[in-house]
């Protein structure tokens, strides 16, 4: 995946319209000018995917390094106005059946902006909590975003059960000694709701995280349900909320 700013691609068609009326008398050096243009339109080709325009302007590059060797206060002349326009007209058929092949994707805006589920799920939650979950968590929490921002929500919702469940077993710690490794979800919160000496976590949250294993980390986990977008993002929603929940009382002394 690749973040592409559109500008990208009105910038090269103005470079086009730009080098492709060049006239005698234009300034070649300078801010705006021919050469920088030449540069930019040569960058935008190379950043934009474009290797057999790029290959292509041959003789725009050889237009270029000729230009590069006039006079500070060089203006185009008419012979270079001329060979200046050739290059550009002859590089539009090539440009145009490469550009034809190459597809930009539009995602439709969430309910929490595109920005933030590609790349700022931290904002999403509760102040401090992102930094205090496992790596694993992190990560989920990070691809079930992006799925969320890409229209993947089966595949979100597959994330979203790994993260609440790596946030889980430190929950369980909290309140258990000695602490059993390997448990599953609903061993570690069987646990918790049978848990008989103590501190014990608050009721509110428990019940919210067995009702995740319920209704959707079963399901989700055997091949019984698919996911719309609005469920994920609900999804996505309630497992924040019991993360921000479970981490709170974890480094709640």
């Amino acid at each position: 995946m690749r973040k592409q700013n559109i500008w990208k691609y009105i910038n090269i068609g103005t470079g086009f319209r730009y080098l492709q009326e060049a006239k005698k008398g234009r300034s070649i050096h300078g801010d705006s000018f021919i050469l920088e243009n030449i540069e930019r339109f040569s960058e935008n080709l190379e950043e934009l995917g474009l290797p057999v325009t790029s290959r292509a302007a041959y003789d725009l590059g050889s237009l270029y390094e000729e230009l590069l060797e006039t006079d500070e206060d060089a203006k185009l002349t008419e012979e270079q106005a001329k060979a200046l326009r050739d290059a550009i007209m002859t590089l539009r058929p090539t440009f145009a059946a490469e550009a034809r092949g190459i597809f930009s994707y539009i995602v439709n805006e969430k309910r929490i902006s595109t920005e933030k589920l590609v790349g700022d799920i931290t904002s999403i939650f509760s102040p401090d909590v992102f930094d205090k979950i496992s790596d694993i968590a992190q990560y989920d929490f990070k691809e079930a975003g992006r799925c969320v921002a890409f229209e993947r929500p089966t595949a979100a919702a597959f994330h979203l059960m790994r993260a609440v469940e790596s946030v889980l077993k430190p929950y369980y710690k909290k309140y258990t000694r000695p602490a059993q490794n390997g448990l599953t979800w609903g061993q570690m919160t069987h646990a918790l709701k049978n848990k008989q000496r103590g501190k014990k976590p608050n009721p509110t949250t428990l019940n919210q995280v067995d009702h995740i294993r319920v209704a959707f980390r079963n399901p989700t986990q055997h091949p019984e349900k698919i996911y719309d977008i609005e469920e994920a993002q609900d999804l996505l929603f309630l497992c924040i909320d019991v993360t921000n929940r479970m981490v709170s009382e974890i480094h709640n002394k």
